[in-house]
């Protein structure tokens, strides 16, 4: 790190503005889950404004001020699991102590399914993992060891979006594209499978102290809103939600060990 950097000839208003403006540029395509071998492990994620901490003294001082100040306190994240399962980062402007909200974007394939004849899918403790990652763990959802305090978001904001089939393809392979009508169904069938997880998710209780309020909506901007308030709610005996990987809490986080969720 320098003592001094061109930065510095601008005036103080000006580079707030400039702070503000790298907060908000996008995380490089990084996915969280599925990081190279070759990576080194406890490697910073690539996020643009603690590459600009690193220019020099004044800088850093600066910046990190302005960080724990400022009202951007909303991550965005995609989790793909339409032709591969990817959790990449799109924008991280503060550090987890200060994120307030939780933006995904999920992509869901065609002919994706959430329950099964023996109980729900790999899918939803797969997405339920990464909501549990993220509150002990920050957004590296893999780290070693948890962060000392858990996150708190005022709100969890969920937008479905569908992979729909490509007509094309299937013209190729001598079928008849779907028409609108079965695709607007097939799309009402899989936002409502997860509106029921959600509602099952939050009825548990494992949330409250986490998560406020979660808002589903559609990536079609269609305006129907689902939003569920979480309460206070007895959690109970896990042993079964544990059995199919819905355990709450990771390795080495105490946040709620009082209520008896995390296992032995």
């Amino acid at each position: 790190m320098f003592s001094y950097s061109p930065l510095l000839y601008f005036a103080p208003e000006l580079r707030l503005q400039i702070y503000d403006a790298v907060l908000v540029l996008p995380v490089d395509d990084f996915d969280v889950r599925n990081r190279p071998a070759q990576a080194t492990p406890g490697a910073p994620l690539p996020v643009p404004w603690l590459g600009l901490m690193l220019v020099c003294k004044t800088i850093a001082h600066e910046l990190q001020h302005h960080v724990q100040t400022s009202t951007n306190t909303m991550y965005e994240l995609k989790v793909d699991y339409s032709r591969r399962l990817a959790t990449t980062w799109r924008q991280i402007p503060c550090p987890p102590s200060r994120a307030r909200t939780l933006q995904v974007e999920l992509c869901l394939g065609w002919n994706t399914r959430f329950w099964g004849d023996g109980g729900p899918m790999p899918i939803l403790s797969a997405l339920y993992q990464v909501l549990n990652c993220f509150i002990h763990n920050g957004p590296f959802l893999d780290r070693r060891s948890p962060l000392d305090k858990h996150i708190h978001l005022n709100a969890l904001i969920v937008e479905l979006r569908v992979d729909e089939p490509d007509a094309e393809a299937r013209q190729a392979q001598g079928r008849e594209p779907y028409d609108q009508e079965v695709v607007d169904r097939r799309k009402k069938v899989l936002r409502r499978g997860l509106e029921q997880y959600i509602s099952r998710v939050v009825g548990r209780g494992v949330l409250s102290g986490a998560v406020d309020r979660i808002v589903c909506r559609s990536a079609d901007d269609d305006g129907d809103v689902a939003n569920w308030d979480v309460h206070r709610t007895p959690i109970g005996d896990m042993t079964e939600w544990n059995l199919y990987h819905f355990n709450w809490g990771v390795p080495g986080s105490s946040s709620l060990e009082a209520s008896g969720v995390l296992p032995a």
